[in-house]
C-alpha cells in the first residue's frame, strides 16, 4: 500500500465555531485516520504548528490527545510518530470490533423503531451519494454514521465505551478498506443494505450473519491494502 508520506502536507484548519485546540486535534486526527499522514511518519510540533497557523502548545495538546487514542506514539528518543498500521494490529482490532458489533446487533434489533429505521436509511443514503459522487473514503464516513446510529439504538453504554476505545485506530483501517477499489466501495454499500434488511425484518440471526460478512470483508480488504 502506498501512502501519502509528506508529514502534515496540505493541513489546514476547517471550521469556525470550535476552539483552536479542537480544530487542531480534529484536523490532525483526520489526516492520520485518512492516511494523508502516513503510518510511521514523524510528527513535528513546530512543522504542524506552522502549517496550521497555531501555537506549539495547541499542537502539543492535540498530539497528547492522539497519543491517548493510540494514533501517535513516542519513541525511546522522545520523538513522536504516527502509530504504524500492521497486519497484526489490524487483525487484533477487527477481532474486537467483530465481537462488539455482534452484541450491538443483538441489542439494537430489540429496540428498533420506525424512527431508528429512518435514521439508518438516512446513513445508507449518504453512503450511496458518496459512492456516486466521490467514492471510497467518503463512503467510509457514511458507514461510520450507520454503525454509530446502530450503537445509539442498542443503547449499551459499556459496549459504546469499548468501541470508543478502539474507534480512532479502527477508523484508519476502515478508510483503508473502502478506499482500495471501486468494487469494494460498492460491496460496502451492499453489505450495509443487507444488515438493514435483516434488522427491518426482525431476523436477528441473519442480521448478525450480515454483520459478520461485512466485518470479514472489511478486514480482508484492509489487510490487502497493507500487503
Amino acid at each position: 500500500m502506498t501512502f501519502e508520506g509528506n508529514p502534515s502536507a496540505g493541513l489546514s484548519l476547517q471550521g469556525e465555531r470550535r476552539s483552536l485546540r479542537d480544530l487542531a486535534y480534529g484536523t490532525l486526527r483526520d489526516a492520520i485516520v485518512r492516511t494523508r499522514i502516513a503510518p510511521g511518519a514523524p510528527i513535528t510540533e513546530e512543522k504542524i504548528a506552522a502549517d496550521l497557523g497555531v501555537s506549539r502548545p495547541v499542537v502539543r495538546e492535540a498530539v497528547q490527545r492522539l497519543q491517548s487514542e493510540g494514533l501517535i506514539e513516542r519513541a525511546g528518543n522522545g520523538r513522536m510518530f504516527v502509530r504504524p498500521a500492521t497486519v497484526e494490529d489490524a487483525r487484533a482490532h477487527y477481532a474486537v470490533r467483530g465481537a462488539l458489533e455482534q452484541l450491538t446487533v443483538e441489542e439494537a434489533i430489540t429496540r428498533l423503531t420506525p424512527d431508528g429505521v429512518d435514521r439508518l436509511e438516512g446513513a445508507l443514503a449518504h453512503m450511496r451519494e458518496a459512492r456516486d459522487r466521490t467514492g471510497g473514503k467518503t463512503v467510509a464516513d457514511g458507514g461510520g454514521e450507520f454503525h454509530a446510529i446502530l450503537a445509539d439504538i442498542a443503547a449499551n453504554p459499556v459496549n459504546a465505551q469499548l468501541m470508543d476505545m478502539i474507534r480512532a485506530r479502527m477508523d484508519r483501517y476502515r478508510y483503508l478498506s473502502v478506499a482500495t477499489t471501486a468494487v469494494r466501495t460498492e460491496q460496502s454499500v451492499r453489505e450495509h443494505e443487507e444488515i438493514l434488511d435483516a434488522l427491518r425484518a426482525g431476523d436477528v440471526e441473519e442480521a448478525k450473519a450480515a454483520m459478520r460478512r461485512h466485518i470479514a470483508a472489511s478486514e480482508e480488504s484492509a489487510l490487502h491494502a497493507l500487503d
